[in-house]
């Protein structure tokens, strides 16, 4: 899971004590002291509100933080400055935007939802946070959303209760409603807007897949209005320069939608207006959703709650109205909260989270280039996810037969996300100059960090950990990919043993997220600082293990495996065996089975 795709909805951060004004928005307590300071000073702790030419232009700035996430707080001051926009005469429009270059909203606290701790507390969460969006989207001023980076969760339910979409067409651009992925469902009118935006299959593939949509589909699909490109560099940095471009760009928007000179009205074409017919009639509908049901069964094994409360919410709605929708995406929103399975999900979140930090801290030199030994299958991928990160990578095999396997591998890989429109041929180009295939230790002087990946065999490991040494720096670090061998015993041969470490990649290398980082009693700090930094920067989810049998991942398969000995020598037979892999495979990558045979 993404986590990048892990965001929850607006409706997860609303607190409960939320009061009801006279403007109709819910109030939380405490809030005066950010009113006063907004009037005062047009500015809060997270949000600031800037009038230009009759357009209110509120930014979303979180302190001391990276990203911008839906916390109480900012709820709270974004309540205000809802209310000022709506009242003040001054304001005839209005512009939402990061005031950070690159990231727009990624989505609420988890924690807020954690700390709900019933589903009647969380539905009430969920209600709270559908009146807020209710009141935008019903703002007889326009409202403009400018989107520059993930808009995911409660990021998304924001921009869609606005009246128009603005887009940069770019990498990090991109909207999402992950909520399935913790067991959850989009809670603050997600479920009822989406649909009616874009078409009925759409809406079901996002919010039953989490994945992230694109700006360029985004507007192909009609959930956004306007797409822009990036600037480069100019007197600012390129993202500087992009996040004034969409400021402007919005800001002129929103007067023109005010002064009625743009209207927003999105054509539809003429397979989705039929779509849109049939969807429209009960047969339509429910053949549409009785698909994505025996789908989702299928897939998952009717496992998970989530789609099928996502499939039933969308039911009701597009039968009975946006009132019956939204009471039962609130109710839904609460029960999924308590299940195991949210639990669970959302469990494995914060893990990856806590993954994601390298507790080792900041390198004394961050590594810049990276040899890998060995083109195998492996090597070949370790290479891969390294060089299309922006390393500098030396790529040595003993032939030019082995070497050659792994550069085609690694231009097969990098054609094939060209395919996928990751990147441009010509940034394809500009990665591949930066891998450097050799046969010779002598080319790898200039390595910060060598990663072997060699035969399964100490002797052979000793031996190339002796050659690595002869030809590089005393800071040089040699990390081991080897998934069995003690580390303490590679380190052995080793004349600076503070500078080995384990790094243990799972094949494929560029799919499998995992990396297990082991360290022995004598590993530097620093060492282990600089592998968690490289793994991180490959896009890995770490784990730091001290070196013992099997390290981590292959200890814990071992009571799976002890198991399913066990089941064949009690007499479960082969065939029955393979049937229950057919049961377990849809829910996991291999079945027991194909695992024992895969490591055996």
């Amino acid at each position: 899971m993404a986590m990048r795709y892990t965001a929850l909805s607006m409706g997860s951060v609303l607190m409960p004590r939320a009061c009801r004004t006279s403007s109709g928005l819910g109030i939380f307590r405490g809030i005066s002291t950010s009113r006063v300071m907004f009037q005062e000073q047009g500015k809060g702790k997270i949000l600031s509100l800037e009038v230009k030419d009759g357009v209110g232009i509120v930014k979303i700035d979180a302190p001391n933080s990276k990203v911008n996430t839906l916390s109480a707080d900012m709820q709270a001051e974004f309540q205000d400055v809802l209310h000022q926009i709506l009242n003040r005469p001054d304001i005839t429009s209005a512009v939402l935007m990061s005031g950070k270059p690159g990231t727009f909203i990624v989505g609420a606290d988890i924690n807020m939802i954690e700390a709900a701790g019933t589903a009647e507390a969380t539905t009430a969460l969920s209600k709270a946070g559908q009146a807020m969006f209710d009141e935008m989207e019903r703002s007889p001023k326009p409202i403009v959303a400018a989107v520059y980076g993930p808009c995911l969760g409660g990021g998304l339910e924001l921009a869609l209760a606005t009246q128009y979409r603005i887009a940069v067409n770019d990498k990090k651009t991109g909207f999402g409603v992950p909520e399935v992925m913790l067991g959850l469902l989009p809670g603050a009118g997600g479920t009822w807007r989406l649909p009616k935006l874009v078409s009925l299959p759409g809406a079901l593939d996002m919010m039953l897949t989490g994945r992230t949509v694109k700006a360029a589909p985004a507007k192909k699909m009609g959930l956004v209005d306007l797409t822009i490109d990036p600037l480069g560099p100019g007197l600012s940095d390129p993202e500087t320069n992009t996040l004034r471009y969409l400021e402007s760009t919005a800001v002129q928007v929103a007067k023109d939608l005010a002064s009625g000179k743009l209207k927003a009205t999105r054509k539809k074409g003429l397979v989705t207006r039929i779509q849109d017919f049939v969807f429209g009639t009960e047969y339509g509908r429910n053949f549409v959703l009785d698909k994505a049901k025996e789908k989702v069964v299928k897939t998952t094994g009717g496992l998970y709650p989530a789609p099928l409360k996502i499939l039933d919410v969308l039911r009701a709605g597009l039968a009975e109205g946006v009132v019956s929708a939204l009471d039962a995406e609130a109710k839904a929103f609460g029960a999924l909260s308590q299940t195991r399975e949210s639990k669970a999900l959302i469990g494995l979140y914060h893990g990856q989270v806590a993954c994601k930090k390298n507790r080792f801290g900041t390198p004394e030199h961050p590594p810049k280039t990276i040899a890998v030994l060995g083109a195998g299958l492996m090597g070949a991928g370790i290479a891969h996810v390294s060089v299309d990160k922006g390393y500098k990578v030396i790529l040595k095999d003993a032939n030019i037969k082995g070497l050659a396997r792994g550069q085609e591998q690694i231009t097969k890989g990098l054609a094939t996300a060209v395919k996928k429109r990751k990147f441009t041929s010509f940034e394809r180009e500009k990665i591949l100059s930066n891998l450097y295939p050799t046969l010779s230790y002598a080319d790898l002087k200039e390595a910060d960090i060598v990663i072997e990946a060699v035969f399964e065999d100490l002797k052979v490991k000793h031996k190339v950990l002796q050659d690595t040494e002869k030809a590089t720096s005393e800071d040089c670090i040699f990390a081991s990919n080897t998934s069995a061998l003690p580390i303490t015993d590679i380190a052995k041969a080793s004349s600076r043993p503070h500078k080995v470490i384990g790094m243990h990649y799972f094949s494929p290398v560029d799919k499998m997220q995992l990396l297990e980082i082991i360290t022995t009693d004598k590993t530097s700090q620093d060492t282990a600082a600089s592998a968690v930094q490289v793994g991180l920067k490959q896009g890995k989810i770490v784990v730091t293990v001290k070196d013992g049998p099997g390290f981590y991942t292959t200890r814990i398969l071992a009571p799976m495996q002890v198991e399913m000995m066990r089941l064949l020598q009690v007499s479960q037979s082969f065939s029955s065996d393979r049937h229950r892999d057919r049961q377990t495979i849809r829910m996991r990558p291999a079945g027991r089975h194909a695992v024992r045979q895969s490591i055996s």
